[in-house]
């Protein structure tokens, strides 16, 4: 069963009513086992109570189908309850007949419109049902009209648009950003032929300027629905696949379909189906010419964007809208939906919003506050879920740290100035005023990198960058309003990608010129960040191959969080490995109080005699297994490591699949074992070839596909029983954590009965990254440390582990006596934050095995270091509860050293007790 996550972190659970029994139906499709009923009751319970739940769940119990059964089941529970909310709502002088009539009236009006919705939902499943059925497809005609409608567009954006005016700012009247009138591109026309002060009018006068479709919005976009991300598309779309598993009753609001309504949002790079720009490369690149397009001449503009003033237009939104609606859709269905329906599905889906029930979407577009702006997602009383959350505080990290080159500064100077120079008598004084101070800060960041004096790795603040010339005087907030509000940056961007187009004719060289952000936009995003309180990030100065970088690093990732979670109604975070679950609550809530988490850590749904963790401290010949720092090029050491791995390849069958502390160690193991030892028949590589096939991890990402083909093939065409005395018996897996073959891979059943964990992958302690990080943690405990000694509020619950005896007693401690304290505080929490990078990396590469119920499979540690109870304590609960804690003799060896060859015989007992009576016989 799961268990509570440290005593100090847990939340009180308050019984509400009968909906929170153990005996709730969560509509799970299949019996769920006792873990998962206790996952979804804590997902369930997290939501009423407007909890923030970090919930761990091993990888293979059925995570992603507890998470959609607990929410969608409390959503269903509490659509119609969100109706009774409204009388509370209403005056007090009213009588109480007034009052239950106008909530009658809400309740019918709200049922009517969730009726007519669902019975078009309906019409349009029962039509596709009926279509695949009967509806025989001529596939040469399709095919035909395909190669037609290809080669009508790729004719239209052949012609090289000469026309330049489109890259004209608008008027720019002072500082008066309001006059400048942004086309939305979400529900509001961004090919409306009706000026801003036309359609603004319209909509005071309650006309419709826009697509608003009808009155329903109003009806649908304020109910509660669940935000559902996680990291990468495959991600998304298996989450979407089990979707489709459970059966959900009709709530009491609808009265009519048990339909679960879901879109998908996601990038251009996966929605947009235009002929041309599908194809780009990047996404940069698929921005730029869909947002040219968007300008281009209406025989020119792309044929999937609607006009939401047109009436057939607003026809075909809402006829893609309800087509995504009818069924949960992938993302390669919305996009044949867009071309059956000729609307675009990256703007299209946008639609479907606020009637959906579920929404799923990859990390950017819910982390970034100015995605959310751009995509009208409003969280306010919303569920947040996010999937594979061990990746939330370096994903957060990642983006909003920014970095520059010199060689982006002078082309974005050369580009402006172009630029200017082009349009300077078109230009009004408010656009010149702006651009001028543009290409003023440009110089001054270029006279910046220019300077020779500056040494690689140097920490730099806004002054040092900055002073100098006439940057002092450019508001950076106002510089940012005007490039957000003109699209300068892809103005000028997609202008000189013509001029480019123009000179050289050569679409190859546009493209890997200009590809990615615009670089104008990138520059400004890092001058503000370098606005943010220096004890938030750090800015660096680096060079790498003689280019110079300026790099700004996110370091406080609170602040960035924090609007999601003051907005949601509950944010949970889950995942297969989030311990240790300390860092989460230090650094993504140190604005949330105790009582509002709720944590569970689940046991795996393999029976316990399928998992066997041992920790080997001694070689075969007796040499410590301890990889730190100063043994990283011990020969022996790694002969040692090589006849270790060869033992356990005798008695682990199938495959093994062994995790490096980095791609620098493993090249340096590998070398020494391919070294023949004097008088040696063989090198240590040949001998364990003799046992088993090896494959190591490549480099290069466009290699992965093919080394794991290899190695499954390797291990599939191994049958020889174990324990008998063939040539082969499966293959060997080398790799990297945090590498390629660490993350989103699968090791199931025979892919890796035995996982070798090679020492503890520490990162480098003297790069600029974690020194920075280390330094802000020391510096925030201390300050924290000392400000509640002050306030005689201290206690080691609220602060990391501090030893016994500077546990506050009552009475007022000196100030030396607090300054020691606080020091010894901060230093704690600064090794505990880095070696918990460690450790989670360590549990993400060992979950990579057992995937299943009946799936089984050992995890060996070499390198003492496990042994630490600190180390332990941060493994995950499924794994630490299958520790092995004796020898052969039954003695404790938590104070003694576990030799390979004990390990080796318990290993063999292990697997000989999963094998059939055929092969027990066969040996």
């Amino acid at each position: 069963m799961a268990d509570k996550t440290e005593t100090k972190y847990e939340s009180k659970v308050i019984k509400i009513d009968m909906r929170k029994s153990n005996t709730k139906d969560f509509h799970h499709p299949y019996k769920p086992y006792d873990t998962q009923i206790e996952f979804m009751n804590s997902v369930y319970d997290a939501i009423e109570e407007r909890k923030i739940g970090i919930f761990e769940s091993p990888t293979g119990t059925g995570k992603s189908l507890s998470l959609i059964c607990a929410a969608l089941t409390w959503l269903r529970d509490h659509q119609s309850i969100q109706v009774d909310e409204t009388k509370d709502n209403q005056g007090d002088d009213e009588p109480e007949w007034v009052k239950e009539y106008h909530r009658q009236q809400l309740v019918e009006q709200r049922a009517r419109k969730y009726r007519l919705l669902q019975e078009r939902l309906k019409r349009l499943r029962e039509f596709e049902r009926r279509e695949k059925a009967t509806v025989k497809y001529n596939n040469r005609s399709s095919s035909t009209r395909g190669l037609i409608f290809t080669k009508r567009n790729r004719q239209q954006d052949s012609a090289i648009d000469l026309d330049h005016e489109k890259y004209l700012v608008e008027d720019w009247e002072s500082d008066e950003e309001g006059r400048i009138e942004v086309k939305s591109i979400g529900r509001v026309d961004v090919t409306s032929n009706l000026s801003p002060d036309v359609q603004a009018l319209l909509a005071k006068l309650g006309g419709k300027s826009s697509g608003a479709d009808d009155d329903e919005d109003e009806d649908f976009n304020n109910e509660t629905k669940i935000f559902f991300a996680s990291r990468t598309h495959s991600q998304l779309s298996q989450f979407i696949g089990q979707l489709k598993l459970p059966n959900f009753p009709p709530s009491e609001l609808g009265h009519t379909d048990a339909h679960v309504r879901h879109v998908p949002l996601s990038s251009r790079k996966q929605l947009c189906i235009h002929p041309r720009i599908s194809r780009l490369r990047d996404l940069g690149s698929m921005n730029e010419a869909c947002m040219d397009l968007q300008q281009s001449s209406a025989a020119k503009k792309c044929q999937y964007m609607t006009n939401d003033i047109e009436i057939e237009d607003r026809v075909k939104s809402r006829e893609f809208r309800d087509n995504v609606l009818a069924d949960i859709r992938d993302i390669e269905e919305i996009c044949e939906i867009g071309r059956k329906t000729t609307v675009c599905p990256y703007y299209g889906s946008r639609n479907a919003v606020d009637f959906s029930e579920i929404i799923t979407l990859p990390y950017p577009l819910l982390l970034q506050n100015s995605f959310r702006k751009a995509l009208s997602i409003s969280l306010k009383d919303q569920i947040v879920i996010i999937d594979e959350a061990h990746n939330l505080i370096d994903t957060l990290t990642s983006l909003y740290s920014f970095s520059i080159s010199q060689g982006d500064v002078i082309r974005a100077k050369n580009s402006v100035q172009i630029y200017l120079d082009k349009f300077s008598k078109r230009l009004n004084g408010g656009n010149k005023v702006y651009i001028n101070q543009i290409i003023t800060i440009l110089e001054v960041l270029d006279s910046f990198l220019t300077r020779q004096n500056i040494e690689a790795g140097s920490e730099l603040s806004q002054n040092d960058i900055l002073q100098g010339g006439a940057a002092d005087t450019v508001n950076i907030f106002k510089l940012e309003k005007y490039l957000e509000k003109s699209k300068l940056a892809r103005k000028v961007e997609t202008y000189m990608a013509v001029l480019d187009d123009e000179s050289t004719d050569s679409k190859k060289d546009r493209a890997s010129n200009y590809s990615g952000q615009p670089t104008l936009s990138r520059i400004v995003s890092f001058l503000m960040a370098l606005t943010n309180p220096s004890k938030e990030g750090k800015i660096f100065f680096e060079k790498v191959n003689n280019t110079k970088i300026l790099r700004y690093l996110l370091l406080d990732v609170s602040f960035h969080f924090q609007s999601v979670v003051d907005e949601a109604r509950c944010v949970i975070l889950a995942g297969g490995t989030m311990e240790p679950v300390s860092d989460y609550v230090r650094y993504l809530f140190p604005f949330c109080s105790e009582d509002r988490f709720k944590f569970l850590s689940c046991d795996h749904v393999i029976p316990k005699e399928n998992l066997g963790v041992w920790t080997i401290t001694k070689g075969p010949t007796e040499i410590d297994l301890i990889f730190n720092f100063d043994r990283q090029k011990d020969r022996s050491l790694a002969e040692e490591l090589g006849r270790t791995i060869m033992n356990l390849a005798f008695v682990i069958p199938d495959g093994i699949v062994v995790f490096f502390p980095s791609y620098k160690y493993m090249g340096f193991v590998t070398d020494i074992w391919k070294q023949k030892a004097m008088n040696a028949r063989l090198s240590i590589w040949d001998q364990l070839n003799t046992r088993k096939d090896i494959f190591e991890e490549p480099r290069e990402s466009q290699k992965v596909d093919s080394v794991l083909s290899a190695y499954s093939q390797a291990i599939s065409n191994s049958s020889i029983p174990q324990g008998s005395h063939g040539p082969r018996r499966g293959a060997i897996l080398l790799g990297v954590v945090g590498g390629k073959m660490s993350e989103g891979i699968n090791y199931s059943d025979r892919l890796a009965r035995g996982i070798l964990m090679v020492g503890l992958p520490f990162p480098n302690a003297k790069s600029a990254d974690i020194v920075a990080k280390k330094n802000f943690i020391e510096s925030k405990v201390f300050e924290e440390t000392c400000e509640t000694l002050n306030a005689k509020q201290f206690s080691d619950e609220r602060l990391p582990s501090i030893s016994e005896q500077c546990r506050y007693s009552g009475k007022q401690f000196s100030a030396n006596r607090i300054q020691d304290i606080a020091k010894k505080a901060a230093v704690s929490a600064s090794n505990d934050y880095y070696e918990n990078l460690c450790m989670r990396a360590v549990n993400q590469s060992i979950g990579r095995g057992i995937r299943h119920i009946n799936d089984y499979a050992v995890i060996v540690f070499l390198d003492s270091r496990f042994n630490n109870p600190r180390i332990r304590k941060k493994l995950p609960k499924w794994i630490r509860n299958s520790i092995c804690t004796s020898t052969d003799s039954g003695k404790d060896i938590n104070n003694q050293q576990m030799r390979c060859a004990s390990a080796q015989k318990s290993i063999s007992q292990f697997f000989k007790a999963k094998m059939s009576p055929s092969e027990k016989r066969a040996q």
